[in-house]
């Protein structure tokens, strides 16, 4: 029997139906949907080192090796969702009027982060040093765009494959500073303010504490942060990888914090490697806008969502997911 479990997040629901994973189909995934064997440097790709002359972009800055190449490096995106242009206001003000409807000038920044010099290598084949100097990239890009008033938010996202909606095969992950705060971190907020208000405490908080308790659906754990596979997991092997103290932003994670999640997240991502085929997902940081930094109820979070399956129209019609693998199943999978 498939059941309804509610994510206490955000208020939304997702139905659990194991069975449906067994459906029979008549297509197959079309050839490339799955990062396959690639060379260690393309001639065709931006982000491959010596393209420069062919690719121009404006480095805004960069982690070097010990023979003073880059490792890691952070670009100004060519092809951005919003620009820091010169018309843009020197801070917040009312969005312009057509009749009944709102706007505003698409007024921010989008950064990329190149994540390894070699094309063929994909997150989950780095080693968490690795994963680290790239979460230090995000803490400058992060720093840089507090700085722009039109930047409410930072919002930290990647996109691996073409399922999940990249463009590009070599390692990135990417940062906006936006001006608009998401339908989606409002509802949270909303959603976690109330339960806050409710109970007490934060809503994570109170999920870290039982899942520490019932063991079902934690993956790994380590001083300082759980890795779990989410009670209302959206999609199959889902996972969320939370700090255990409290904290709403990453930039106010301490050293040691921000060592832990690396280290989890190359523990979840070189699993999906292993164990998945190395899947298409995408993963998006859970932080605060800017001016709710200290919020006591809302609590950071990095959610991983596999791309295994396309949604039906259920799905699409009622923005409910519907999930065919148990994520108790998923825990045990993933951490064993």
């Amino acid at each position: 029997m498939s059941e309804l479990r509610q994510n206490l997040l955000n208020g939304n629901w997702t139905v659990l139906a194991p069975g449906r994973g067994s459906k029979p189909s008549g297509f197959t995934l079309p050839a490339g949907c799955r990062v396959a064997a690639t060379p260690s440097h393309s001639v065709e790709c931006p982000f491959c080192p010596d393209n420069n002359d062919r690719f121009p972009h404006e480095v805004l800055y960069k982690t070097t090796d010990d023979s003073g190449q880059w490792s890691v490096k952070t670009i100004n995106n060519k092809f951005k969702l919003f620009d820091e242009i010169g018309y843009c206001p020197t801070a917040p003000e009312p969005y312009a009027r057509r009749g009944p409807y709102a706007y505003f000038n698409g007024c921010g920044n989008h950064f990329l982060v190149v994540e390894t010099r070699a094309h063929h290598l994909v997150l989950g084949e780095l080693p968490a040093n690795g994963i680290r100097i790239i979460l230090n990239h995000y803490l400058e890009a992060i720093r840089s765009l507090k700085s722009n008033p039109n930047n409410l938010v930072t919002l930290i996202f990647k996109n691996q494959g073409p399922l999940a909606g990249a463009s590009q095969p070599h390692a990135h992950s990417q940062i906006v500073g936006s001006r608009i705060v998401p339908p989606q971190i409002r509802s949270a907020l909303h959603a976690q303010d109330r339960y806050f208000d409710d109970s007490g405490c934060c809503a994570l908080c109170h999920i870290i504490e039982y899942e520490s308790q019932v063991k079902e659906r934690v993956i790994f754990e380590s001083e300082r942060t759980i890795t779990l596979s989410p009670y209302a997991a959206s999609t199959p092997y889902e996972v969320w990888i939370v700090p255990k103290r409290h904290v709403a932003c990453l930039e106010n994670l301490l050293v040691d914090e921000l060592d832990d999640l690396a280290l989890a997240m190359q523990q979840v991502l070189s699993s999906y490697v292993k164990k998945l085929d190395n899947p298409d997902f995408n993963y998006f940081f859970h932080c605060a806008p800017h001016t709710m930094s200290g919020a006591p109820f809302y609590h950071l979070y990095l959610q991983i969502l596999p791309r295994l399956s396309t949604p039906g129209g259920f799905e699409v019609g009622t923005n409910i997911p519907v999930n065919t693998v148990w994520p108790e199943d998923v825990a045990a999978f993933l951490a064993g």
